[in-house]
């Protein structure tokens, strides 16, 4: 687990490494986006995103500008880019912002289609 806290945001923010088969758990159920903060270009070029995903640019994210879904911190948002390596920063930057939630896929869409799961690009 990665302690990931802002002082007077959220106390105990945190982002966690989850496996495909545990994102599968959370996929498309209530109260959980899923964020792929890669450029359009590299989900197409690559392995696609996870369906439903948001396409949210890691820099807007560090930044805090995030759509009006993201208003609500309470949501559980899981990051997932190629590998994995974005995703965890991009997990860290979410809950520097203050989502209480927030989960990266280890090993990203790779692990998501070894898993046998789609994509789209």
């Amino acid at each position: 687990m990665t302690s990931c806290t802002n002082a007077g945001v959220v106390a105990n923010s945190t982002a966690t490494a989850i496996t495909a088969a545990e994102a599968k758990g959370h996929h498309g159920r209530a109260g959980v986006e899923f964020v792929d903060p890669r450029p359009a270009q590299a989900i197409a070029a690559t392995t696609g995103k996870i369906p439903g995903a948001r396409v949210i640019a890691l820099a807007d994210i560090e930044a805090g500008r995030l759509p009006p879904a993201f208003a609500d911190r309470s949501i559980h948002v899981v990051t997932s880019c190629q590998a994995g390596p974005m995703a965890a920063r991009a997990a860290a930057a979410f809950a520097r912002l203050g989502f209480a939630r927030v989960s990266w896929i280890d090993g990203g869409t790779q692990a998501w289609v070894a898993a046998g799961l789609p994509t789209v690009r």
